[in-house]
């Protein structure tokens, strides 16, 4: 996911760089006098800082939502086949299959005969 981050600001900032470096070869001097009133126009350079700080506010925001959903706290219920059940809790992001790592750090590995619940927590805030 940094990755992600990373490279789109590479690009954004490789594109700010060469918007800059044609804007400025191609523009003409500009004249002394001041006849006449600026428009009400907007600025390249404002609109490409604002579509910087979107791009870097949806990314953060992105971010912190993919962190929170995988450090949720997950219940699993392994019951074997005497009927004997054995509760664990484990982050959704150390589930791999029938493989979890507990929140204590133990991990284990289920069989094929044994039955998995995994039941999410309900967030009561």
């Amino acid at each position: 996911m940094l990755t992600k981050l990373l490279f789109t600001a590479i690009v954004i900032i490789i594109v700010l760089v060469v918007f800059r470096t044609r804007h400025h070869k191609t523009k003409p001097p500009t004249p002394t006098t001041n006849d006449e009133s600026p428009g009400i126009g907007v600025s390249a350079r404002t609109i490409a800082y604002t579509l910087l700080i979107v791009v870097l506010a949806v990314s953060a925001v992105i971010f912190t939502l993919h962190w929170s959903e995988q450090h949720r706290v997950i219940d699993i219920r392994v019951t074997n086949a005497q009927g004997e059940v054995t509760l664990y809790q484990a982050h959704k992001k150390t589930i791999q299959g029938r493989r979890f790592m507990t929140l204590e750090g133990v991990t284990v590995n289920i069989g094929d005969g044994f039955q998995v619940e995994m039941i999410e927590q309900l967030d009561s805030r």
